[in-house]
């Protein structure tokens, strides 16, 4: 009798092998989907932004909704093509949608991972050019082999140079005869570029009077998304010879954060964790624009005078 008492146990205890493994997945819905969250922009079409932390209080909401709607709807309808009228075979649908809810997050996260901020490798560096000048700017970036890489830079627009050895570089600029012609007077410059290990330099590529400005900022970029549901946020600023300090505010309902813009010369702030939101973008008192930050984003606000 022993014995058949322990084959019967035995027999049952199988249908509970599957749950110390689903419930260790159920719990990262705490854990690792609420890190993957952080790096999501939490936007719900016109409903709104959710933070990470705020998915939990959906759970016991869906057990409540849902119960009513399985029992009354969803399994009655099952039942009369005699499917899931077992509650085996209830455990085993949910098994299977749960398993599937784990490939959907691992496609998600691959997805995600292009998105992800490119930091170099030990051993490479890269520059980040961010041109402020309303014209298509021509570079070469040599070193003491050569020729390294020559590129055109569209108006106002940003790149990239990957993957290059550190080490130093002299970079050579130049814009059109047609570009400001107003203004410009010396349409090219150089500027000698040190790239460190592991980091990224940036160069603002400007205007100082009536001649083309390169200038190497001190402050590397951190491309890296905030920990936790934050954006994070630095301003590089040219005031040229505005000949005082300004603060520049972002204001929002719920914050200000002060950023201080040196009176002269060209520079970047320090990254700060700024709050998901729209803020009003403010240069002392005045009004200068709006923008929005977003969960997970990293921002470069340029200011010029």
């Amino acid at each position: 009798q022993l014995v058949e008492d322990v084959k019967c146990v035995l027999r049952v205890l199988v249908l509970y092998l599957p749950l110390p493994v689903w419930w260790a997945l159920f719990d990262q819905t705490g854990s690792r989907w609420t890190f993957q969250a952080t790096r999501m922009n939490g936007v719900v079409g016109n409903a709104g932004t959710i933070k990470p932390d705020q998915m939990q209080v959906i759970n016991p909401l869906l057990i409540l909704f849902l119960l009513p709607l399985f029992d009354k709807i969803i399994y009655p309808a099952f039942a009369k093509c005699n499917m899931l009228v077992k509650p085996l075979q209830r455990m085993t649908a949910g098994g299977i949608l749960t398993a599937s809810s784990f490939f959907i997050s691992g496609f998600l996260e691959l997805e995600m991972m292009k998105t992800y901020a490119k930091i170099p490798a030990v051993g490479f560096s890269d520059l980040h050019f961010m041109n402020n000048i309303p014209c298509h700017v021509s570079i070469q970036l040599t070193n003491g082999t050569g020729l390294i890489h020559e590129e055109t830079i569209n108006d106002l627009e940003n790149m990239v140079l990957r993957d290059l050895e550190p080490g130093k570089y002299s970079l050579d600029m130049e814009v059109s005869s047609t570009c400001l012609p107003a203004i410009l007077t010396k349409r090219t410059a150089q500027v000698e570029i040190m790239a460190h290990d592991k980091e990224v330099t940036p160069v603002f590529l400007g205007v100082d009077g009536g001649a083309v400005f390169p200038t190497v900022l001190d402050v590397h970029d951190d491309p890296e998304k905030d920990d936790g549901a934050n954006g994070r946020f630095r301003v590089v600023y040219d005031m040229g010879n505005f000949g005082k300090s300004t603060n520049l505010t972002l204001k929002s309902p719920y914050e200000s954060v002060i950023f201080i813009l040196n009176s002269t010369g060209v520079s970047g702030s320090e990254y700060e964790k700024i709050d998901t939101g729209t803020y009003e973008v403010m240069q002392d008192d005045a009004l200068v624009g709006n923008l929005t930050v977003s969960q997970g984003g990293v921002y470069s606000l340029i200011v010029a005078k």
